[in-house]
């Protein structure tokens, strides 16, 4: 680390450690409250549900993760595009451009197919019927795109891990 005018500057690694380790604090302190304090306390219209004390907290954090993760996204979108601009195709024998637009590309991709082949069907909750055709296609096009993208994720660094094993075969 280098000192600028008596302040420490820090490499871009510790800047995100030290964040990774400030949200996992606050994650896990707002979901310690919501499930130590009144977490059993029952629903005032029907006592067969819990009204659990702190779910306006709990709700209210997570809108604030989201917002930061669409500012963060859209921060480096912007940042990635801006670069690729600037940038050649080949950086260090890496195609930057050809990569961003696969990912770019997919995650769309993805996001569009599984809205359109989501399901509408209507559900249960809480004991009533829920029949909101974009929400139940907005909600499941969610999950299966974190799913899918989770497992494109996992295959790929499967597939770098392995980087070694292949070069070895390869000769």
């Amino acid at each position: 680390m280098k000192k600028i005018k008596g302040l420490v500057k820090m490499d871009e690694e510790r800047i995100s450690q030290r964040i990774l380790y400030v949200m996992v604090g606050l994650v896990v302190a707002v979901f310690l409250c919501f499930y130590l304090i009144g977490f059993d306390e029952p629903f005032a219209a029907d006592s067969s549900f819990n009204a659990p004390m702190l779910t306006d907290l709990l709700i209210g954090f997570m809108w604030f993760l989201f917002g930061i993760a669409v500012v963060a996204a859209g921060i480096a979108a912007v940042r990635s595009v801006r670069l690729a601009r600037n940038n050649e195709r080949l950086s260090n024998g890496v195609p930057v451009r050809k990569i961003t637009t696969i990912v770019y590309g997919t995650t769309f991709l993805c996001l569009v197919l599984t809205f359109v082949f989501g399901s509408a069907k209507t559900m249960i909750i809480n004991g009533q019927n829920f029949s909101d055709t974009f929400l139940l296609r907005i909600s499941d096009m969610f999950v299966n795109s974190s799913l899918f993208l989770l497992l494109c994720a996992a295959g790929v660094v499967i597939f770098g891990a392995t980087r070694y094993y292949r070069k070895e075969r390869m000769k």
